[in-house]
């Protein structure tokens, strides 16, 4: 709804307590006094007109101000870029400063139907419409083109390697992300929960600048256009041409809600066919999208039978992605898939992983809320040191996340599991595109000359925090609950010595007393992760022995085991088969209830066993 206008208030003005004497004024007097006070408003406006400066804004032609001009030509020419619905839990407006910086001022969780959500709501479409700020922002760009040397080098080949080219992607991420926001202020109108981009830049600009003013305004804004385009082409070029440009796809999920993203092939399918409906039986209802690369992927058979379940959906990813000189494939495909994904808020679940409760609730997470990006931690396991290696890729000043983590203290090179992860993809979009180059162009080495990302970690998991990082996003958390394993207790001398079940008392519905021994290891290929009151979250590897195993045979888990809040080198140790086994001195006993659930998922695991 565009803004209206209404007369202010008149202040002092109260009905008198007293009745007024009526006067009888004679008509010549009060036909003096009106002339007066024609004469005197007349010769006040000259004096003022006369007097006071002209402004800097006196560019604009004298037969039209800046705001009549806004809105003889703002209701023809606006698209429509995204029209679809609003979810009621997305109550993040964006409010753009005069600075031409994106801030987001509200709460991912706050419900839409609150007086604060509407009230910011309310708030942001009357600032967005509103012809100053419109202005503003304009100036902004216009007064933010680089000049031809900064140019030169935003635009010059990446022909380094390994730690400095990511280094150098860090400096020019941030650069593009400041450009970029500064474009989009210009262009985005958020109007009754729609987002549109304007059409109409030129025709205002015609209308804002006089004519000797108006072709070097115009000049600015196309170099601007000029720049951005190839900044972009340079840093991130495969949306193109799914998308025409990286607004229309950062606005595309503006509106999306939340949603479960995952990755499947042939091979990962027949998880999901178990995993989905185990979702549903625990209340989540979110919409699923399953990303595939292509036929040969991901079978017409299987995508059939996925989307037989209520609110699945498959999409051929490959069909997105622009791959030209390189090839999306494997673990690569997850940022791309969050990316492309039509939802705003997305809930990443690996194609292996399992819940005890609903998914959905990761994105009440407090951290999630303060954040907009939720990650999980990775086994303890394995120290070294990447400080030095940190200290070459991440711009200065390194903050202080990064000083803190296992990779800078050497407790672990292993930071990040990301068979889960929470992203608000409005607020952390520039992040996630060089999340998604990480794992794309510069993903691999050739052995000799070129260091590729792989090169230097391990797989996806760690290029999102460290990506962030390198975007200078430094706005993600860490699930706060500590990760363990769960399996059957052995004694450590004797390695898979005892299959007896555990005795499980009468009062299983709480949380069993912890069952101390000194010597108590677990060995399962599943990392599991607890809530902050230390009980089962969610796990990944599925629930097979060994699902690399060409006889795959269902697991029995019967307790499990928390990760000693304190590092110890000898608390994991990994074997064969992505098999770990954990060593701690406290074992834990699963509820009644979560011992059942982990039972049904078994039956459910069984009917789809492939």
């Amino acid at each position: 709804m565009l803004p209206r206008h209404s007369l202010p208030l008149k202040e002092g003005r109260f009905t008198p307590s007293y009745p007024r004497s009526k006067v009888r004024a004679r008509p010549k007097s009060i036909i003096l006094r009106i002339a007066r006070f024609i004469v005197a408003a007349v010769a006040g406006w000259l004096v003022i007109s006369f007097l006071l400066p002209t402004s800097p804004a006196s560019d604009a032609k004298s037969s039209n101000s800046v705001t009549d001009g806004f809105w003889k030509i703002w209701p023809t020419n606006i698209k429509t870029v995204e029209l679809s619905g609003h979810d009621p839990r997305d109550g993040n407006p964006i409010v753009e400063n005069p600075a031409g910086l994106q801030e987001n001022v509200n709460a991912t969780t706050n419900d839409q139907g609150s007086p604060q959500s509407i009230e910011n709501t309310d708030r942001t479409n009357s600032k967005s419409l509103d012809p100053n700020f419109f202005d503003a922002a304009l100036d902004h760009l216009l007064s933010t083109i680089p000049d031809e040397i900064y140019i030169r080098e935003l635009l010059r080949p990446l022909t380094v390697t390994g730690e400095e080219r990511l280094h150098e992607l860090g400096l020019r991420t941030r650069a593009y992300k400041r450009f970029f926001e500064a474009w989009e202020n210009v262009h985005l109108v958020d109007n009754d929960n729609h987002t549109y981009v304007r059409d109409d830049v030129i025709p205002y600009i015609r209308n804002k600048f006089s004519e000797p003013t108006f072709s070097e305004a115009l000049h600015k804004y196309e170099s601007y256009r000029q720049f951005l385009t190839k900044f972009t082409t340079l840093l991130f070029p495969w949306p193109s041409p799914y998308f025409a440009d990286h607004m229309t796809l950062h606005v595309s999920s503006r509106y999306g809600g939340r949603g479960i993203v995952t990755t499947a092939g042939n091979d990962h399918a027949p998880f999901l066919l178990a995993a989905i409906p185990s979702f549903r039986l625990l209340g989540c209802n979110l919409p699923v999208e399953v990303m595939y690369l292509g036929d040969d992927d991901l079978s017409e058979e299987f995508r059939t039978r996925l989307e037989a379940i209520p609110g699945v959906t498959t999409r051929d990813l490959s069909a997105m992605v622009n791959d030209k000189g390189w090839r999306l494939k494997g673990w690569a495909g997850k940022p791309f898939a969050m990316l492309f994904s039509s939802f705003r808020e997305v809930l990443f679940i690996d194609a292996d992983s399992l819940f005890f409760v609903s998914p959905e609730s990761l994105f009440d997470d407090p951290e999630y809320v303060r954040t907009g990006a939720l990650f999980f931690r990775d086994r303890n396991i394995i120290p070294e040191s990447k400080k030095e290696w940190l200290q070459k890729v991440l711009p200065k000043p390194i903050s202080k996340s990064v000083r803190q983590s296992r990779m800078w203290t050497g407790e672990s090179a292993h930071v990040q599991e990301s068979g889960v992860v929470v992203v608000d993809k409005w607020k952390h979009f520039v992040a996630l595109l060089l999340v998604c180059r990480m794992n794309g162009p510069d993903r691999d080495g050739d052995g000799a000359n070129n260091v590729g990302t792989y090169d230097m970690v391990y797989g996806d998991k760690e290029t999102f925090w460290i990506g962030w990082e390198l975007a200078g996003d430094t706005s993600y958390a860490f699930h706060q609950g500590p990760a363990g394993v769960m399996g059957i207790a052995q004694t450590s001398d004797s390695p898979n010595s005892t299959k007896e079940r555990p005795t499980l008392t009468s009062n299983a519905e709480i949380a069993v007393a912890s069952v101390h021994d000194t010597s108590l290891t677990i060995c399962a290929p599943q990392l599991l992760h607890l809530d902050r009151e230390k009980r089962p979250l969610w796990f990944n590897g599925w629930l097979y022995e060994n699902k690399f195993a060409r006889t795959r045979v269902l697991g029995r888990f019967e307790m499990f085991m928390e990760e000693p809040s304190e590092s110890s080198d000898s608390a994991w140790e990994m074997k064969e088969s992505n098999l770990c086994c954990l060593s701690n001195s406290a074992t834990n006993h699963f509820t009644k209830q979560e011992f059942e659930w982990l039972g049904e998922l078994i039956e459910m695991a069984k009917t789809v066993n492939n």
